[in-house]
């Protein structure tokens, strides 16, 4: 088969797909979207903090879920724990997060903030609701509203579909055996 037979034939297929969704009207292209500009000027915003993106985001991390271990934080983060491991050497060189002996699994650790930690995270916050309001301009307060609405229950959604699909994963593999 001859390259122009190839082309030819791809042209063929393509041409019975159905139209793609539009950008602006493709949730998965959206959220993907806005993620990545999301992170990439959060990224320069880090910057002049000396921090890096994934710095500040293992930060938070841990601030929410204070004992975290340090694999439930790179499953959160969707990093190969490694990579996390040596996120966190720097962290605790700097001093802020420790790390301490897990009481249930002697070889894992959990993660602590210190209290040097403070004035990062009124940096982080302050930095979080600057951007916040830079993002949403232009829309009402009721918009606003119904957009974290909306997204925390997709998130419902998307959780229930996640747990269903590994249900479904499961049965799948005994039914196997």
């Amino acid at each position: 088969m001859t390259s122009t037979t190839t082309t030819e034939s791809a042209t063929e297929i393509i041409g019975e797909l159905p139209a793609l969704v539009p950008e602006q009207e493709s949730l998965g292209f959206l959220l993907t979207d806005n993620l990545r500009l999301t992170r990439r000027i959060a990224a320069r915003y880090f910057e002049q903090y000396n921090m890096t993106l994934a710095q500040a985001r293992a930060l938070l991390g841990v601030f929410r879920w204070q004992g975290i271990r340090q694999v439930d934080l790179a499953d959160f983060m969707e990093i190969q724990p490694i990579s996390l491991a040596r996120l966190l050497d720097q962290l605790a060189e700097s001093g802020l997060i420790e790390r301490r002996p897990d009481p249930k699994d002697r070889r894992a650790f959990q993660l602590y903030l210190p209290p040097a930690a403070a004035p990062i995270f009124a940096m982080i916050n302050k930095a979080t609701r600057e951007f916040q309001q830079k993002a949403l301009a232009g829309l009402s307060p009721e918009q606003v509203e119904a957009l974290f609405h909306g997204l925390n229950v997709m998130r419902e959604n998307l959780t229930l579909l996640g747990k269903d699909a590994a249900e479904h994963q499961e049965l799948s593999e005994v039914n196997e055996k």
